[in-house]
Parts: C-alpha cells; structure tokens; sequence
C-alpha cells in the first residue's frame, strides 16, 4: 500500500520550524515532526515522549558511567491510532489507478468511514525520508500532473451532471413544480439570445423528472429551474456541504465555491452576469467548484437520508457535527428512484454500471464537466446497497 496523500510524512525540526510551532516547548532540535496527512493532524497522539540518560564525565569529557544521583527518564512511544482503510480495498484501487489521473474515495454512508482513498499519480512514500537533491525536488514539484497534490481535499473541480439531484431537490421544495409534468427536449434550449445546449444532441424528447436524472438530460433543468431563485439552489448546495470544508482528519483541505448573487455581482459587476447562471448551475457548470470529498460527503447523505455523520479516516469518540439535511421523506424516495433508474433504466446514463450479483442494488449518476486545460473531466458517484449494508 502506498497512501502518501494519507499516511503524510514527518520532518526534522530546525529552528525555522521550531520557532513556528505552536507547542514548541515540547520538541527539540533534531526532533520528527508530524509535516502531512495523519502524521500531520494526529501529531499529538503519535509523538511519545523523550527519555533521558545521566552519564558522568570526567575533566577531559570522556564518559565514565551512569550518574547515580540523577535517576534515568524512560521514553515512551507514542499512542496508536486505527484507520478505517480496508488495506485490501486500499491496495485494489491504487492498482486501478496506476498510470491514471483521478481520484478514487470509496465509504460507509452509515458511519462515515473512509475504506479506500486514492489521489493519483502519487509520490513514493519514502519521497521525503532522508536527503533529497536538488533536482530530484525540482522534477517533482515542477512535474505538470502534479503527484505533490491531494486531489481527493485540495483538487477542486466543476462536477457537472452529479449535482443535480440538488437541482431535483430545490425543485421538489418548490409548490409550484410538479415532479409528473413531462418536458420537451429538442437537444437545445434557448434562453435569452443564448442557445444551451443538452449534451445529447439529437434531443431526449418527452421527459419527466426521474427520467431527465436517468437520461441526465439537461434541458429538463435548463426549463424547470427557471421557477426557482439562485439563492434557493445556492442554500440548497450549501445544505448539503459544499462551500464548506467537510472537517475531514487530515489537513489542508479546500473548501470549493458555490456562487450566489452576491459573489456574482461583486466578481462581474451588477449588470455583468444574467440570469443564464442559474441555468449552468442547474446542470453543475459555471462557477461552482467541489471538492471529491465534498462529493462524497454529499453522496453519503443523500444514501442515508440526511443522516450521514462526517467522513473520517481514523476511529475516534466524537466526530465533527456534519450538515444533516431536513427533507420530506417523499423527496429522499424520488432521488433515490431517480439514481436507481440512471442504472437500470434502458435510458439510464450508468448502466455499464449494474453488475448481475443478487441482492446488490446500485444508485448512481454519471457527470461530465467542462475543463478549460484539457479534456473534460468524468465521474461517477453512487451506492450501493448490499448485505443490509451500504458503500
């Protein structure tokens, strides 16, 4: 197993550091330092305690035996901490990655427990042990894909097509939609003097809203968000953690965007953005940045109902309070019946998906976001539930 995202690395103090630590009193010149990852935020747990030896010397220094009148302190080791990684699960998805970029986090929605996570490519573990040349630290930090990167908290991405289902739940709030109403997709919509495009060109034709999220057609979107404000599908993203830094035990983490009227007229001025913002939004596009384990804390309460508590890597007695979302139970059923379909329905964006193992049932959505430096991005989130279990 790898894991350097993870596991993180330690580093020897000097005086710059030392003179920079909050509880400096308790190390020495020479001393490890938890620097990244577990080591970094369980720092206090891990770091033992030093032992001392008394030696006598005599006039020239030389060592001539224990000095009697001081008595020896024994060093102790630090605590051990337990992970919630399942090393073969860890080991596997390192291994589907290798050679990829992308992210793999892969949990428990009823615990909040991380079983595998992968930010790929990586650095080897033992990157920062010992010295390092010169070159060696400029190829890796200067490498354009970025191995130094924890793309699963620091990576912030446009998610597309898998945030819709909070579009779907800021238009089952609304009175004034109805989840039966059938809507015309052409494979267009235009709005104002702008032409919006569905990403199925030839047009979906006659949808409703559990078949618009098993098509992930996003015309539907483009024509029913008209009936709602940015603001309710600002709080409504905002409901569910993104915006927001997860609390996630390992530090550094992003904390995203989400764009509501007031970020939009402070960045392109009062009469410099149109109400075509809450159409991109609608289908994740725009301005909206998430972070994967935004992504998986959003898809965690989504299989639980609102009930998720926070993601985490190690087992501990209190978890940070997680956003729970309050939703008629009615709602929660059609999002689940709405990511069911996108996996078995004929129409369904994440059939590929579906594997024949009985009493494995898979909700899931299918993305594709726009990425201005290159191709776009793909993705995929879901659950399963299995064994009275769910992942």
């Amino acid at each position: 197993v790898r894991a350097p995202h993870l596991f993180g690395y330690v580093k020897e103090i000097d005086r710059s550091i030392r003179k920079n630590l909050e509880n400096k009193s308790f190390y020495e010149l020479g001393d490890l330092v938890g620097w990244s990852g577990l080591e970094k935020q369980y720092e206090s747990f891990l770091m033992g305690k030093r032992g001392t030896y008394f030696y006598e010397v005599n006039a020239s220094g030389r060592e001539v035996g224990p000095a009697s009148e001081l008595e020896d302190t024994r060093p102790s080791p630090g605590d051990n901490i337990q992970t919630t990684i399942d090393l073969s699960l860890q080991i596997y998805c390192e291994k589907l990655m290798s050679n990829k970029k992308g992210v793999i986090l892969l949990g428990e929605p009823n615990s909040g427990g991380i079983l595998a996570a992968v930010s790929s490519p990586d650095y080897p573990p033992d990157f920062f042990t010992g010295l390092i040349t010169e070159s060696e630290w400029e190829n890796i930090k200067n490498n354009p894909d970025k191995p130094l990167m924890n793309r699963y908290i620091q990576g912030k991405y446009i998610p597309g097509s898998i945030v819709k289902m909070i579009t779907q739940i800021t238009l089952l709030s609304s009175d004034q939609f109805n989840k039966d109403t059938k809507q015309y997709c052409p494979g267009f919509y235009q709005f104002g003097d702008r032409i919006f495009g569905c990403w199925y060109t030839e047009g979906h034709g006659d949808l409703s809203l559990n078949e618009a999220i098993a098509a992930s057609c996003d015309v539907f979107f483009y024509k029913t968000i008209k009936q709602t404000k940015l603001q309710d599908l600002y709080e409504s993203f905002k409901k569910f953690g993104f915006g927001s830094k997860t609390k996630i035990d390992i530090p550094n983490e992003a904390i995203g965007l989400v764009p509501n009227k007031k970020y939009m007229v402070k960045r392109y001025g009062k009469y410099g953005w149109s109400q075509g913002v809450l159409l991109n939004l609608a289908i994740g596009q725009g301005e909206l940045l998430v972070t994967p384990m935004q992504v998986l804390n959003y898809v965690n309460l989504l299989a639980t109902k609102g009930l998720s508590p926070n993601c985490h890597f190690v087992f501990v007695d209190n978890l940070p309070p997680n956003s729970h979302p309050v939703l008629k139970n009615e709602i929660w059923n059609n999002i689940h019946e709405g990511l069911r379909a996108a996996i078995v329905s004929k129409i369904g964006t994440g059939k590929k998906a579906d594997i024949d193992v009985e009493g494995f049932e898979l909700y899931g959505k299918t993305g594709t976001a726009e990425n201005s430096h290159g191709d776009d991005h793909a993705w995929f989130v879901g659950w399963a539930d299995y064994q009275d279990k769910k992942y």
